[in-house]
């Protein structure tokens, strides 16, 4: 069962340092870029955690209701440049149909 209290603070680790790795590679471009994709990697490890948790949303596992997930994985959907209902739909298929080649289509991604 999801916990509220842990769902939040798992976003909060999460897009905390996002936030805070994009603050400093904005600062860092004073100094120079290769400061700034030094600071990159990082960030892009948080932002697949980030998608990590959109595709718990998107499976209703991250929230105790569907309101909530679907909110959240939306915006974390801007951050990571997937739309999410259309993403969720497909990856519902993926989940359907796995065992089936011929029918799968998108969304295992």
């Amino acid at each position: 069962m999801p916990s509220l209290a842990r769902s939040i603070i798992e976003l909060a680790i999460t897009a905390g340092p996002l936030v805070l790795l994009w603050v400093l590679m904005w600062a860092a471009l004073d100094v120079g870029y290769w400061l700034g994709l030094l600071l990159a990697v990082p960030a892009a490890g948080f932002l697949v955690r980030l998608f990590m948790i959109q595709h718990d949303c998107g499976h209703g596992a991250f929230f105790h209701r569907r309101a909530a997930n679907d909110w959240v994985g939306r915006v974390l959907g801007i951050l990571t440049l997937t739309p999410y209902d259309y993403w969720r739909r497909k990856h519902a298929v993926h989940h359907a149909t796995s065992g089936n080649l011929d029918r799968r289509g998108f969304g295992g991604h």
